[in-house]
């Protein structure tokens, strides 16, 4: 008798945790979420390209392709999904994923870079470096889309973000109190003092 092999892929997709974060699920809809998903699916890992039909689309979702051709309007509306291109008749597409960039509730931009397999990790990370003002960002800024959160405009001279607030709506920065001689002293002494007791050192003899 022989023995039956069988296959399991492994290989997966992901999304931002902002997209349920910020409520845009619940905007674009189901139908939407899940043709965005399907194109993800498609996209080639070094470029992000992705040119699957509506009926293959429709075909794996279950959706109607009138369901699907909404949907992929809806995305483009919405900044998650763009057309590079024409293959044959197809259109080229490359999803993109949006992250808001928040003070306090307030959204003061959105950043929208496109979903490229093999470069998403190392781009999120420089994105996440670049907005909290550790890089050097002019490189970084020019690969993604950046849109001005409600009120908010931006100065593209300067690339600042400038709107009004209302002072409730900034959070209190707590200040970082750096360490103080004394703090650090002590720290060491305690250090020393654990390592005295893990070799084996009296307490007595062990130095404060």
């Amino acid at each position: 008798m022989k023995s039956i092999q069988g296959d399991i892929d492994t290989t997966y997709t992901t999304h931002q945790r902002d997209m349920f974060t910020s409520g845009l699920v619940a905007e674009i809809g189901p139908s939407a979420f899940a043709t965005w998903h399907a194109i993800k699916w498609h996209a080639d890992f070094q470029t992000g390209q992705s040119y699957p039909g509506i009926r293959r689309i429709a075909e794996i979702t279950g959706m109607s392709t009138p369901t699907v051709v909404t949907a992929i309007k809806i995305l483009k509306s919405k900044n998650l999904l763009r057309v590079s291109g024409k293959r044959g008749q197809q259109d080229v597409y490359v999803a993109r994923e949006r992250l808001d960039v928040r003070v306090g509730g307030r959204v003061i931009c959105t950043v929208v870079v496109d979903f490229v397999p093999a470069e998403m990790r190392e781009r999120l990370a420089l994105l996440k470096k670049a907005g909290s003002g550790n890089l050097d960002a002019e490189d970084v800024w020019a690969q993604v889309d950046l849109l001005p959160g409600p009120g908010m405009v931006l100065d593209k001279a300067t690339g600042t973000f400038s709107g009004e607030m209302l002072a409730d709506e900034v959070p209190e920065q707590v200040p970082v109190q750096p360490p103080t001689m004394k703090s650090v002293a002590e720290a060491k002494a305690a250090l020393k003092q654990i390592a005295d007791q893990m070799r084996g050192v009296p307490k007595k003899q062990a130095s404060v």
